[in-house]
């Protein structure tokens, strides 16, 4: 019998970094999981300089990519618009490369686990934050009879900060104090210089009920101490393992 496909996670990348980047970021995690899950490297639309702690180390590896980008005035767009013109170019956008992901690897004949669980670095928390409430929202209310694209089991936070991303059906239904209940595993770094704005994030917009948070003595930085990804490596199977 053919082994069946390994379950996927999609993977997001800080601000001003890229997926190739994440993918060497995340080499000891992957290594670790190879038998458990396949993690998918994405890139973000928009480009700009270097994010933090990318420099020295991924030099001439631009251009280097961004989840989010600004209107006129300076202001984030939050919703992650700015991309093209159809105003559906944030969250829609990341399920539909997804698919693509899933297309292309169809069109090779290839079989495909399916997608379970969302992981990002910094900047690309906000893209798992807003995967997780776009989920949970349209499951709540079948927005639209719209359907629910993937069934994301948990997410994964390391050093983050800031919102998830909104997604259009924030625009058509209001959503008030509304947090992520789907699982979810935060990792901290207690020498982060954006470690207040993790906790806020933590604190603000993941349910008390359904969070896990891992604090390492860290920089701004994937896991990368061989005891310390092991951790994070089991944390992620024992939150998979529970929420089939």
């Amino acid at each position: 019998m053919p082994t069946p496909p390994l379950p996927r996670i999609a993977c997001f990348h800080g601000g001003g970094s890229k997926s190739t980047i994440y993918q060497v970021q995340c080499a000891h995690l992957s290594k670790l999981l190879e038998n458990d899950f396949q993690l998918i490297f994405f890139d973000g639309p928009f480009t700009r300089d270097a994010g933090p702690g990318i420099l020295p180390a991924f030099r001439g590896q631009e251009p280097y990519k961004s989840w989010f980008t600004k209107d006129d005035t300076g202001t984030e767009l939050g919703d992650g618009s700015g991309y093209d013109t159809t105003g559906r170019d944030g969250v829609e956008r990341v399920w539909k490369m997804m698919e693509e992901e899933d297309r292309q690897q169809a069109a090779q004949g290839r079989a495909v686990g399916p997608w379970v669980a969302a992981m990002g670095f910094s900047q690309g928390t906000r893209m798992v934050g807003g995967l997780l409430l776009d989920q949970q929202r349209r499951m709540e209310t079948a927005w639209e009879g719209e359907k629910v694209r993937a069934k994301l089991r948990f997410g994964v936070l390391c050093n983050g900060s800031g919102a998830p991303m909104e997604s259009e059906i924030a625009n058509h239904i209001n959503f008030e104090n509304e947090v992520v209940k789907i699982p979810t595993v935060h990792v901290h770094g207690t020498k982060d210089i954006v470690l207040p704005l993790s906790r806020h994030q933590y604190d603000t917009f993941y349910d008390s009920e359904s969070r896990i948070l891992y604090e390492i003595d860290y920089h701004h930085a994937m896991p990368w101490v061989k005891e310390e990804v092991e951790q994070l490596a089991s944390l992620i199977r024992q939150t998979y393992k529970e929420n089939l």
